[in-house]
């Protein structure tokens, strides 16, 4: 009893944290009163001698004393004897040996024997694992750390201490394992949230290292390197938007930080591209003009860093590629000189980015000679630079400087496969380029870059064969490689593939990689498979013309796109910008491309209602000697619509006298328009005479037997029969033979009626009849819906509803003279109101109603809102 009052009085007297060993400023009375406690512990020490526990308080209240520290450490050792089990005894002499007597073999001793008592106390623990730190052994740090963690799973400090040094040591898996048990000690560590994050980052788990990141940032928003991290995830990840916030606010904090601003220059790189592909130009010209004031600061702040300069020239290189031709002022009236200023002023922005690129690449190989991929890049920047103003009197197998540089590269790297391929990608001698690419090849088989090149080789070879190998071999190992596709749908002229199948090889290309090149082949081949009013074909010779404005072929193409939407302002802009781009173009060109630009540009003009326009470009081809069937076609149309009908009809026999030199589809097109120009100008009566004695072997042509049998329909003496008759042999589809039928069906409402009256049973008979053996024809069905509508019998009304198939698809389909859902509605309208027995109902009380229910109903609902939204 007499021990624990002892006790008791003894905490009374000492009421002092036991873990502060700094200096205190004490005003006079604490000092004062610390005196009397010690003098009380000390009254207490002397009666109770054997007590360690009042020996250890009076040590604690010695150490306080910056002269006494001597004393207290006597004090401990004592109560260390007494009590060999006292952990923090062994703990606050291991401090005295650390700082005061700077024994510290001594004092690891006794901080191991604190420690093998009370593993869970932090405090020895660290200093301990500090001091061990200090002398550079970290083998016997780790094996404390592991042996505190083993034996107590409280001991955070040692799994907080043993993460950082496993992450120090890369092993990240461990550390993984370490750290997530030291949060639970310490859950608003930012330092162990961040070391967390860091191990997850370097597995690859990335999801958690964000999420670590930024629990690391919300318990200390100041922590840069949680932020800098976390956006070079966001950038690896491809979310460059958040990864260029990251950045932005840790340069906030640190405007200077190199990490940060080389990260935001990367992020800005990367959403640039992201922006260029997707057809944002202009957006992502501005993002680059910010990536590389950002790595202009980078520059600045580390002037000697070879990434920085590398970066530096990526932007600059991805800018002389991407940035787009500025065409504000695109209108009819945009002049030659114009033109030519803005191409020349977008060129040479072109061009002095990439001679910038190759200067930074140039600084870059300065500080890092042995980087072999900064050869590559200065070749590929050279090689931009001199495509620019490309020299045609250059011979291709003299050593250009891109080549020189890629050949430094292999001389550091000579078993590289990529270094390989570029150089077959950069050479202009085609026997270097196949060697290199074979060369790549010999290292790495499955290197589907250098088969894609190899088989453009090949083809520009002509070697057709050897090329397709080529390009099946691309694709079978990446598919998602844009040449090898591209190249496929060049096989179209050699009939190897019809027009639809290389159309879509084409597009699948272009979505993979919208180079400007292959934009243009896209259109070309719309043009052949007739899909030129493909929004997909609109959207993509649109950035061609941004991405290659000196090239005339993207203007004539963007014309023909807009002239098959009917634009034929923007068709005509089009056509003129070609000519001015193939007048200002250096090099040789072939006077067929003006011919045709210039053909287009007169079609368009005589579309466009401006004859007068039409009839001047004719002229003028006529002047250079350009003017084919085409050209002779609009010529003599348009002369017809300014009245001119006697040179129309000069112009006429001149393509008439032309016709035997011409091959079979481009005659049958020239004898159709000839008949239909006649008709127009010269009445029924000539047209037909004029058509009977045209040699008999011009109306083998489907097209031909549909102008002679609307002629024909129209005679009530039947003088083109024989013709008619004869020509229809040559109708090959279902399409063209449903379309006579359609036609022939007209004729007989024509013939078998009277002047004020048709026949719409003549029709009708034979639409019935036709239909039985074409059951699919729309163009029969709308035809038929119609005419029993049309003939005002009240049977009919209801049967016309019957006729015609309601379908999405034929929507837009303007062929024939009413379309499905306007014939279904009308039919509606007409049962209603012809056959409403009861007046007081808004609904059609007859027995014969619409079999198609609500659901065509709902079909005529989207057709309205279809036609509210056209309007």
């Amino acid at each position: 009893m007499q021990r624990k009052s002892c006790h008791e009085q003894a905490y009374r007297v000492l009421r002092i944290p036991s873990t502060k060993f700094t200096k205190m400023k004490t005003t006079e009375e604490e000092e004062r009163r610390r005196l009397e406690r010690l003098e009380q512990l000390e009254e207490l020490v002397e009666s109770n001698p054997d007590d360690p526990s009042l020996h250890f308080q009076l040590g604690i209240c010695l150490w306080e004393t910056e002269t006494e520290k001597e004393k207290a450490a006597e004090h401990w050792v004592i109560s260390a004897k007494q009590n060999p089990k006292n952990a923090a005894a062994f703990k606050y002499l291991g401090h005295y040996y650390a700082t005061v007597s700077v024994d510290v073999q001594r004092a690891i001793k006794c901080y191991q024997r604190a420690l093998s008592l009370h593993p869970n106390d932090s405090d020895a623990g660290e200093a301990l694992c500090d001091l061990l730190d200090r002398q550079g052994k970290e083998t016997l740090e780790l094996a404390i750390c592991k042996d505190a963690s083993h034996n107590s799973p409280r001991a955070f400090w040692a799994f907080r201490r043993l993460g950082f040094l496993q992450v120090h040591q890369k092993k990240w898996s461990e550390a993984v394992q370490s750290l997530q048990h030291a949060i639970r000690g310490y859950p608003a560590s930012p330092d162990l949230w961040e070391a967390l994050g860091l191990a997850y980052h370097r597995l690859g788990m990335f999801t958690a290292a964000i999420k670590s990141y930024g629990r690391a940032i919300e318990l200390e928003d100041t922590s840069v390197f949680a932020l800098v991290e976390c956006g070079n995830i966001f950038l690896m990840l491809g979310s460059f938007r958040k990864g260029i916030e990251q950045f932005q606010q840790a340069l906030k904090i640190s405007p200077q930080n190199m990490s940060a601003l080389y990260g935001l220059a990367s992020g800005l790189l990367g959403l640039s591209k992201e922006c260029i592909n997707s057809g944002s130009f202009r957006w992502g010209a501005s993002l680059l003009e910010d990536a590389c004031k950002v790595s202009e600061a980078s520059i600045k702040s580390a002037c000697n860093s070879s990434c920085t300069w590398k970066l530096q020239g990526d932007i600059q290189l991805a800018y002389a590629q991407g940035y787009p031709w500025m065409e504000e002022s695109q209108s009819l009236e945009y002049k030659a000189e114009t033109f030519e200023k803005s191409i020349y002023s977008w060129k040479n922005t072109c061009h002095l980015a990439a001679i910038y690129a190759r200067n930074s690449y140039q600084r870059a190989l300065h500080l890092a000679p042995w980087q072999a991929n900064i050869y590559i890049d200065i070749a590929i920047s050279s090689d931009l630079v001199t495509s620019f103003y490309k020299d045609y009197t250059h011979d291709k197998c003299t050593w250009q400087l891109s080549q020189k540089m890629t050949l430094g590269a292999l001389v550091i790297e000579s078993d590289n496969f990529e270094f390989w391929v570029a150089l077959g990608c950069l050479s202009k001698c085609n026997a270097l380029k196949q060697h290199a690419l074979i060369r790549g090849l010999q290292l790495d088989v499955s290197i589907a870059n250098a088969w894609a090149y190899l088989g453009k080789l090949y083809r520009e070879e002509n070697e057709k064969k050897l090329a397709r190998q080529a390009f099946d071999y691309a694709r079978g190992i990446d598919p998602s490689l844009a040449l090898p596709w591209a190249g496929m749908s060049a096989d179209t002229h050699t009939g190897e593939s019809t027009p639809d199948d290389a159309f879509e090889s084409c597009l699948h290309a272009v979505k993979i990689l919208p180079l400007a090149e292959f934009q243009i082949g896209l259109a070309k081949l719309a043009l052949l498979s007739g899909n030129l009013l493909s929004s997909q074909v609109f959207g993509a010779i649109q950035q061609a013309v941004q991405r290659a404005p000196h090239y005339h072929e993207s203007h004539n193409l963007n014309g023909l796109v807009c002239e098959a939407r009917f634009h034929f302002q923007a068709a005509i802009a089009s056509y003129r910008l070609a000519r001015y781009a193939i007048n200002i173009s250096v090099g040789t060109f072939l006077k067929s491309h003006l011919k045709d630009i210039s053909t287009n540009l007169a079609r368009s003009l005589s579309k466009a209602g401006n004859a007068k326009g039409a009839v001047q470009e004719c002229e003028d081809l006529e002047k250079e000697g350009m003017l084919d069937a085409e050209g002779l076609q609009i010529y003599a149309f348009s002369l017809w619509k300014l009245g001119e009908h006697e040179a129309a009809l000069s112009m006429t026999r001149t393509l008439a006298a032309s016709i035997p030199t011409m091959d079979k589809t481009s005659a049958a097109v020239s004898v159709s328009f000839i008949c239909r120009l006649l008709y127009y100008i010269s009445g029924q009566d000539l047209a037909i005479v004029s058509i009977l004695k045209m040699p008999k072997e011009l109306f083998q042509s489907s097209k031909i037997s549909f102008i002679v049998s609307a002629i024909n329909a129209l005679d009530q003496n039947n003088s083109l029969e024989s013709i008619v008759s004869s020509s229809r042999y040559f109708l090959a589809s279902h399409e063209e033979i449903s379309g006579m039928h359609y036609l022939i069906a007209l004729s007989k409402l024509i013939k078998h009626g009277t002047e004020h009256h048709l026949e719409f049973q003549s029709g009708v008979s034979h639409l019935r009849k036709a239909l039985h053996m074409y059951p699919n024809s729309n163009l029969i069905r709308n035809l038929l819906g119609y005419l029993l509508l049309a003939s005002e019998v009240w049977e009919n009304t209801h049967v016309s509803s019957r006729c015609s198939i309601i379908d999405a698809s034929d929507s837009g389909n303007k062929e024939g003279l009413k379309l499905a859902w306007e014939i279904f509605s009308a039919g509606a309208v007409a049962c209603h109101a012809m056959g409403n027995s009861e007046p007081r109902f808004s609904f059609p009380t007859c027995g014969c109603q619409c079999p198609s229910g609500s659901g065509a109903m709902k079909e005529l609902q989207k057709y309205f809102n279809y036609f509210l939204l056209s309007v």
